[in-house]
């Protein structure tokens, strides 16, 4: 799964490296980000077309779930999505790109403890993860916006702490991640279907989290 990700990159590496030139400046970096709380999201405007970022709560919540106390879902596995009833309508309409400087995981150990990692890029500042989004509008009229992050299995390197890694989207798929007009089947299956990055680094210590989220 992906429970906390990294994103202090400077701003203007950050509207860059998404293809977001408007994106606004005076945000604070986020060392780590946890579940339930707002992140940042680049999707396709469906009137205008046009490529820009909005704030998402990330935890999932289906359009047709009207409770208030629906409960969030912050990962979506890549083997079922296009199956799944709360999924299947986003997956093929409502894609985006979450921006991410690296992600922790936790790796588990003899005696029952666990080592967290965090793994990062080693050639580019930003990664793109892949995402869903919905609006969903509870009975008494509050509007949700939700997202949640993809995940598939573990690539060889990432095998070794994790049975599963986030599903990353490289740059040159942005386009084709985000087309609204992609939604066969076969589209999908192909877009779901990218290969993991060959390679992370990963840091397990704080001193070396820090390091590199400072490169």
């Amino acid at each position: 799964m992906c429970g906390r990700f990294a994103l202090a990159v400077p701003r203007r590496l950050l509207a860059e490296a998404m293809g977001v030139p408007d994106l606004p400046q005076n945000v604070p970096a986020r060392p780590e980000i946890f579940p339930g709380e707002l992140i940042e999201a680049v999707f396709t405007a469906r009137e205008s077309g046009r490529r820009m970022a909005g704030l998402f709560r990330w935890g999932f919540i289906p359009a047709f779930r009207k409770d208030a106390a629906a409960r969030p879902m912050i990962n979506a596995r890549t083997e079922t999505v296009l199956e799944k009833p709360s999924f299947r309508g986003a997956i093929r309409y409502r894609r985006c790109l979450i921006p991410a400087q690296g992600f922790f995981e936790w790796r588990k150990v003899p005696g029952g403890g666990k080592t967290r990692f965090f793994l990062t890029l080693p050639h580019a500042p930003v990664m793109a993860l892949a995402g869903i989004y919905e609006r969903a509008v509870t009975d008494a009229g509050e509007v949700r916006d939700t997202a949640a992050i993809l995940t598939r299995p573990a690539s060889t390197q990432m095998a070794a702490i994790h049975e599963r890694m986030p599903l990353v989207v490289p740059q040159a798929a942005f386009a084709a991640w985000l087309d609204p007009r992609l939604s066969e089947r076969r589209d999908l299956e192909e877009l779901l279907g990218m290969p993991p990055p060959e390679l992370y680094i990963m840091a397990e210590t704080e001193e070396k989290r820090k390091g590199l989220l400072e490169r």
